[in-house]
C-alpha cells in the first residue's frame, strides 16, 4: 500500500451501505507498518495496516481490518498469498481459510487503485461474494514525507510474532475486541486531539443537527476563498451529536494540520449555504508522537 492520502466512492451491500465519498490517509507507523485509521460516518470506523509478521517460520505481509458500525465490531487478518508486480495486483487471504472465507484485492494502475473484499459473510455462503469495493484516487502526496524520514520505513523487519495466533482458530477473525492479538490502541506513532466546542449563542440550534470536526493536511482556503478542489487533502473527519462539547479524535498520525469545525442544519453532510462553520479559517494545530494537544473551535459564522 502506497502510503499516501487516498479518497473515493465506496459501493458495500453491507449494513453500513455505500458511501459518495471516503478519504483516508495511509502513513508509516514504524519502520514496517503502514495504517490507516478513520471513521465514514458517525457509526462506521475502518482501520487498515499493513505490517510484517512472522508466520510458519517465515516474513510474510500482514493486513489487518478493524470494521464497526452501530457499536458492533469485528477485526480480520489476512496474509499476502498473491502477487503480481507486472499487473500491480496484490491479494490477501484468511490465514487460516484462505479465499474459501475471505480475501482482499487491491489492482492498481498510475495514481488509483481498486480495492475490493470479498467474504462468505460469516460463513452463510457456500462461495464468497463481493463484500465492499473502493475506487481510490491519490490526494495528498506530501504529508507522509516526515514519518517515513523519521522511521526509516520501510524495513524488512517482523512487527507481530503470529506463530501461535491462530493455532486453535479455523479463521483469523476476532468477534471480541478484547482477544485482539494486535489491538487498535497498541498502534504506535500516532497521537490524538482533543476538540472542544463552542457554538455562538447567536446561533439557533436544534436537536437533529449534526457537528462536523476535520483534519486537513492543508488549508482549504486561500485568504478567504474556498478551494474545493482541496478535498483531497481530507486527512481525518468525525461526524457529533449536536450537544458535543469535547471530543477526542484518536489514532492521529502526527503532523500539521487545520482544524475546521461544521454544524449541518439539515443532515445532508454537504456543510454548504445556510450551514454553520467556525470563522477561525487557519486553526492550525500540530499532533505530537505518542500524546494529546487540545484546541479550541468556535463556530460562529453562517456559510453565505
Amino acid at each position: 500500500m502506497k502510503y499516501r492520502v487516498w479518497h473515493g466512492q465506496v459501493t458495500s451491500s453491507t449494513p453500513a451501505g455505500s458511501f459518495p465519498a471516503w478519504y483516508v490517509d495511509f502513513r508509516p507507523v514504524s519502520e514496517a507498518q503502514v495504517s490507516q485509521f478513520s471513521m465514514l460516518d458517525s457509526q462506521t470506523v475502518n482501520d487498515i495496516s499493513f505490517f510484517i509478521v512472522k508466520h510458519d517460520d517465515q516474513l510474510k505481509v500482514a493486513m489487518r481490518t478493524k470494521g464497526c458500525f452501530n457499536k458492533k465490531c469485528c477485526v480480520t487478518y489476512e496474509v499476502i498469498d498473491s502477487v503480481n508486480e507486472k499487473s500491480r495486483y496484490y491479494r490477501f487471504s484468511d490465514f487460516q481459510s484462505g479465499v474459501k472465507r475471505a480475501y482482499t484485492e487491491f489492482t492498481f494502475k498510475d495514481d488509483e487503485f481498486l480495492m475490493e473484499v470479498y467474504t462468505n459473510k460469516f460463513n452463510t455462503e457456500k462461495n464468497v461474494k463481493l463484500h465492499s469495493q473502493w475506487k481510490a484516487k491519490l490526494g495528498d502526496r506530501q504529508a507522509t514525507t516526515e514519518a517515513i524520514t523519521k522511521l526509516n520505513y520501510p524495513q524488512p523487519v517482523m512487527v507481530k510474532n503470529f506463530t501461535d495466533v491462530f493455532k486453535n482458530m479455523t479463521e483469523s477473525i476476532y468477534f471480541s475486541l478484547e482477544n485482539d492479538p494486535y489491538p487498535t490502541t497498541s498502534q504506535p506513532y500516532v497521537g490524538s486531539v482533543t476538540v472542544n466546542i463552542a457554538i455562538s449563542d447567536e446561533f439557533k440550534i436544534k436537536k437533529n443537527h449534526e457537528l462536523f470536526l476535520l483534519l486537513t493536511t492543508e488549508s482549504l482556503f486561500d485568504g478567504l476563498k474556498y478551494k474545493k478542489e482541496n478535498w483531497k487533502f481530507f486527512s481525518k473527519y468525525v461526524y457529533l451529536p449536536i450537544d458535543t462539547k469535547s471530543y477526542t479524535i484518536k489514532n492521529v498520525h502526527p503532523g500539521r494540520y487545520y482544524l475546521y469545525s461544521y454544524n449541518d442544519i439539515n443532515q445532508d453532510k454537504k456543510h454548504q449555504q445556510g450551514d454553520y462553520m467556525s470563522s477561525d479559517l487557519n486553526n492550525m494545530i500540530t499532533v505530537p508522537e505518542n500524546s494529546n494537544v487540545e484546541v479550541n473551535t468556535t463556530i460562529d459564522f453562517i456559510i453565505p
